[in-house]
């Protein structure tokens, strides 16, 4: 379906996903290790990563469990975005994924209210839900565990693959030019290098409650050079914001991430430059 180049896009906070309170983490039998499908958990601006613990979560104190505006869905290869809020200032963020063994501890630099918080998705995981666990705190105590739904769609991996996630009701386009300047987006969903966008979603405000998209050249078969990543708010849908996360995965270089929110009307937002990236 044919759409006019337009502007950027993301997560609407009324159409967010609320984290809800929960439990502390239980596991409810062997279903591997965290780190076989989350691979790495660290601030919204990459600069601080999360230290890996095997075995169960510590167990989650009486204080409220923290809130978030989230990206319900992801891809194998790509990124989840979690904006977490306390109402208390906390420094400890500890994730988890019900049923696996294995947690993440994030230290924050400076006590905040909130947070912004990015778990990478392994490359090989499969098609699943993951009954994702968060919860806050200091030092010296912890608050309650919140429980969040996270769909992770299958799609194509390669020497070269982009993806986007957002949360809200929102049409938001991925478009990738390789190094021969051929542009790869929903109007031109193939290259003649070999890229494909094998994952659309809220196209035209058609809801299909993906909020994912997906451009790969297969293994073996990316071409060598710049690759420009542009992120376009094609329509805000009537959601009031949008947030997202783009991961760029390239073979032989560690995954690129870059968030960002979209708020207002897509008129009033213009096209986000991601970057470029050499391959």
């Amino acid at each position: 379906m044919a759409r006019p180049p337009l502007i950027r896009s993301l997560a609407a906070i009324a159409a967010g996903v609320a984290i809800s309170a929960c439990e502390a983490p239980a596991l409810l039998g062997p279903q591997g290790a965290l780190s076989e499908v989350v691979t790495q958990v660290s601030t919204g601006n990459g600069t601080t990563a999360a230290t890996y613990h095997d075995g169960v979560a510590p167990t989650g104190g009486s204080g409220a469990a923290p809130t978030a505006l989230a990206t319900g869905s992801t891809v194998n290869g790509g990124s989840a975005l979690l904006a977490l809020s306390a109402t208390s200032a906390f420094t400890t963020v500890v994730v988890g994924v019900q049923g696996m063994d294995g947690y993440y501890q994030l230290t924050l630099p400076a006590g905040a209210t909130a947070a912004d918080v990015v778990l990478g998705i392994a490359s090989e995981a499969s098609a699943a839900s993951l009954p994702v666990q968060v919860a806050v705190g200091n030092a010296s105590a912890l608050s309650g565990y919140a429980a969040h739904d996270l769909k992770v769609h299958h799609v194509g991996t390669g020497d070269v693959q982009v993806s986007v996630s957002w949360s809200g009701a929102s049409d938001v386009d991925l478009r990738v030019m390789d190094p021969a300047g051929d542009l790869v987006y929903f109007d031109n969903p193939t290259s003649a290098s070999g890229g494909a966008l094998d994952l659309d979603s809220n196209a035209g405000c058609t809801m299909d409650n993906v909020n994912s998209e997906n451009i790969v050249w297969p293994a073996g078969h990316a071409p060598h050079g710049d690759f420009k990543v542009t992120l376009v708010y094609h329509d805000d849908c009537g959601a009031p914001r949008s947030d997202y996360v783009v991961t760029v995965a390239m073979a032989g270089h560690a995954p690129a991430v870059t968030t960002g929110s979209f708020v207002g009307s897509w008129e009033n937002n213009a096209d986000v430059a991601i970057g470029t990236f050499t391959y």
